[in-house]
């Protein structure tokens, strides 16, 4: 279990074991190659490349990216740590993905601002098993690319792939803007596949998930999607996709599924969407409370204070301390339960 180094004022020829040597690119410290429980430490900076993943890792023993923004790993100063598909800032084209990878497994990547790209900004094709995607931002696609995208064929396997403690932003309005995709081409039982803690805030898809049975989506706040905000589409109703304690805002749909029973609800609010459900069963706790967001954040910007975000609850909305379904145990923050219960959606309420 080796630790690498990778940073813009590094050079590809280095080792790579320390900061003083290390590399230049991500393809450099891939090709090194890495190993399973591996971990690479990448310093602030924009990395212009398609990081094509070579190496699988083990069970227990993921390759490990990290955009080290506090830079405590790093070179002691931090910032944004950036990959992206663009090749001047303008367009997003230049390369159709930032981080590929085929029948590779077991990989993670952690606190990375991802942007451009023209197919799928994190996309891993064929078997794909032991993915984890965590704290990262999901800025503009080429309007019709995935964010990220896990796709498997025939004979695959296709389990415990996690997204979770991210933020989606693609602003684009074509069918394949999707925030995250889990598709398979035929019926399959998988299992452990979960997107957790995560906020969509606009795009044409949250979520689209096809054939992949078993999976769970839960603490998410879902918001501004042009289709849906969660679309399935020939899920066995055995192996039904299970949805808790998440808030719908805004959508034109805000689950949405092809035929009836693929999809469990429950312990969510809708409210502001166009249509709440389509071939979708009302959750009995389910509610369409208003929105009610806490504006702090405007006036602590404007004063110099500490920054919220948009869509942290107000102290007098109704989705505080209301009881969910294995909701996660702490925010996207890292917060953990303040009062009697966990709040719906990504954040918890902390005055």
């Amino acid at each position: 279990m080796t630790t690498y180094y990778v940073e813009t004022g590094g050079n590809d020829s280095n080792s790579g074991l320390t900061w003083a040597l290390r590399k230049l690119t991500l393809n450099g410290v891939e090709d090194t190659p890495v190993e399973a429980g591996d971990t690479v430490y990448v310093g602030p900076g924009t990395y212009r490349e398609m990081l094509t993943v070579d190496v699988s890792g083990s069970s227990g023993s993921p390759i490990t990216y990290i955009g080290d923004y506090t830079g405590a790993n790093t070179d002691g100063v931090g910032g944004l740590v950036r990959v992206t598909g663009s090749d001047d800032d303008l367009t997003a084209s230049g390369r159709d993905s930032c981080i590929t990878a085929s029948n590779i497994d077991y990989r993670t990547f952690k606190g990375f601002y991802i942007d451009g790209g023209d197919v799928g900004q994190v996309r891993a094709t064929n078997d794909v098993q032991g993915w984890t995607i965590e704290q990262c931002y999901f800025g503009s696609s080429g309007g019709n690319a995935h964010a990220v995208y896990f796709a498997s064929g025939a004979s695959k396997l296709f389990n415990n792939n996690t997204v979770r403690n991210c933020v989606f932003n693609q602003g684009g309005i074509g069918n394949s803007a999707v925030g995250v995709a889990f598709i398979y081409t035929g019926e399959i039982n998988s299992s452990g596949n979960v997107v957790e803690n995560c906020i969509f805030l606009s795009g044409y898809q949250g979520i689209r998930i096809i054939y992949i049975g078993d999976a769970v989506v839960r603490n998410c706040f879902i918001a501004n999607q042009v289709g849906a905000g969660i679309r399935t589409a020939s899920i066995n109703s055995s192996n039904k996709l299970v949805v808790n304690n998440c808030v719908f805002w805004n959508n034109a749909t805000g689950i949405s599924s092809a035929a009836a029973n693929q999809v469990t609800e429950n312990y969510n609010s809708f409210y502001g969407n166009i249509t709440a459900r389509t071939n979708c069963a009302t959750g009995a706790q389910s509610n369409a409370f208003l929105g009610l967001f806490d504006s702090r954040w405007f006036f602590e910007l404007l004063n110099g204070g500490t920054l919220l975000t948009p869509i942290d609850l107000a102290s007098y909305s109704g989705l505080i301390n209301v009881a969910g379904t294995s909701p996660t145990t702490a925010d996207m923050r890292g917060t953990t339960v303040q009062g009697t219960q966990r709040e719906w959606g990504a954040l918890e309420y902390d005055s």
